[in-house]
């Protein structure tokens, strides 16, 4: 049975330069698969994991409904259900896989044969993930939402052996120019304040495991500007509305009973 989690996680903040390492730098695979010969045996890991970060990053650009979303975004979500497994953390027939795996690579990309290729992709797969194990779970295009233009997004990630889905949100926080993957439910354990508030209105109210909508403070407000006001999906049921700026601490704005109107718990929104 198919089963739709929405995972909440501690703030990951990366850094708005387009990646991260040694070849964090190239923006796309077709500039760093010409940057080949320069790379030494011991940059091998770092190399061909980002190739594949970006080739994956440009097939879900490839996407209509995604033309619009900058790549690093995409690269970003990639980068994350995808973490990079290191030579050093493989077992011994993970390692001979790897190795096997590099010869062929080796030989596409000195002949720069990396264009459309089923063979180098199929390599460049088990390179990056011998076991076959951590990378059955991807990026599903299908459900990259952008929830605030320029600045919110969510995605899911699939895993098509356990039929699993998790969803994910990331926050594009300017003013500290940062990508943050971030928790757009509040944390129980650390934001004590809002679910007690919560309770003295709607003491039995549940988050449910759909992607929110999120819509930005009243512009015109300098005091409301930076909000993200966010409210669960609408079920006919209990409701609220609530608010952040940072998406560690969150504020209460106003509640519904089923079958009632809504009514604020702070200051009316101009």
């Amino acid at each position: 049975m198919r089963r739709n989690l929405t995972v909440l996680f501690a703030l990951l903040t990366i850094s708005l330069a387009f990646g991260q390492g040694k070849y964090g730098k190239y923006l796309n695979s077709k500039k760093l698969a010409l940057a080949y010969k320069s790379v030494k045996d011991a940059d091998k890991d770092d190399y061909y994991q980002q190739f594949y970060w970006l080739v994956k990053a440009e097939q879900l650009k490839t996407y209509p409904h995604l033309k619009d979303i900058k790549p690093i975004v995409l690269y970003e979500f990639v980068k994350y259900v995808n973490p990079q497994n290191p030579t050093k953390k493989l077992d011994d027939r993970g390692k001979e896989l790897r190795a096997t795996a590099e010869l062929s690579l080796n030989q596409y990309f000195k002949n720069k044969k990396f264009e459309n290729n089923s063979v180098l992709m199929y390599n460049l797969e088990t390179y990056v993930d011998p076991s076959k194990g951590q990378y059955y779970t991807r990026v599903d295009p299908e459900k990259i939402k952008e929830l605030v233009p320029k600045e919110l997004f969510a995605f899911n990630s699939v895993n098509r052996n356990l039929g699993e889905e998790k969803t994910y949100y990331l926050w594009i926080d300017k003013k500290k120019d940062h990508l943050n993957i971030v928790d757009i439910i509040p944390n129980e354990k650390e934001d004590k304040a809002f679910y007690t508030r919560l309770r003295q209105y709607l003491p039995s109210f549940k988050f449910t495991k759909y992607v929110p909508s999120v819509k930005k403070g009243n512009k015109s407000d300098k005091t409301d500007v930076d909000y993200y006001y966010i409210m669960p999906f609408e079920q006919n049921t209990d409701n609220i509305e609530y608010k952040t700026k940072d998406f560690k601490t969150f504020i209460l704005s106003q509640y519904r009973k089923a079958g009632d109107e809504w009514k604020g718990v702070e200051k009316p929104r101009k």
